[in-house]
């Protein structure tokens, strides 16, 4: 099992190329993609979840591309800074629960109620996403996605906007996190300028090319 990248190529229409043979894989558990020039990070994380398309190589995760993988429901992608990725403003937080609840056939109650506690999510289950600050919002992303039990979850710099508490949370719950992931076999993939956890076991980390 592992996530696969061969010989891969993208660039944006009209500019210079992001990446360019970009060769690397990972076993599951927590996997840290970090770029302290800020260049790469969202763009390698679309090209994971299949939103993007590279130019030349491939992506494969435990075989499959990501298009394959998220047709089949395996991959759990929602930024806040794309609404394109995200359910309508108008959601109510409770509402969004309930639907993955009802999707996602790997969802970990225990975990999602763990994780809801210590990132202090509960105060706003009747809230619609609008009404979320960017802390909060970030928040519910990182807690459904680590409950859902998506093969693949993709997280972008996780600790926008969060306060010291909850980045202390996330610190620890990660690495407490990794070797579950790993022995389930599944991938989370976190894109930061600076990894958060330090690496070794069911953590890795793996630094974006320089343009």
């Amino acid at each position: 099992m592992s996530l696969e990248w061969n010989a891969l190529d993208f660039s944006y229409p009209q500019a210079a190329p992001l990446l360019v043979g970009w060769q690397w894989q990972a076993a599951p558990g927590l996997v840290q993609l970090v770029d302290g020039l800020s260049a790469g990070k969202t763009t390698a994380l679309q090209l994971l979840a299949g939103q993007l398309q590279a130019s030349a190589g491939s992506v494969h995760i435990d075989g499959q591309t990501p298009e394959a993988l998220k047709s089949a429901g395996g991959v759990f992608w929602h930024e806040p800074r794309l609404p394109a990725t995200m359910p309508p403003g108008t959601t109510v937080v409770a509402d969004w629960v309930a639907q993955l609840r009802r999707d996602c056939p790997g969802w970990d109650e225990a975990l999602f109620v763990q994780w809801q506690a210590g990132l202090d999510l509960a105060a706003h289950s009747a809230k619609p996403l609008l009404a979320l600050s960017t802390g909060s919002l970030r928040k519910l992303v990182i807690a459904l996605g680590l409950a859902s039990g998506a093969r693949l979850v993709l997280i972008d710099e996780p600790t926008s906007g969060l306060d010291k508490p909850a980045l202390a949370f996330l610190r620890e719950g990660l690495q407490t996190l990794a070797p579950h992931l790993a022995a389930q076999g599944r991938y989370a993939v976190l894109a930061h300028y600076e990894p958060l956890v330090d690496a070794g076991g069911a953590v890795q980390v793996v630094a974006l090319p320089a343009p």
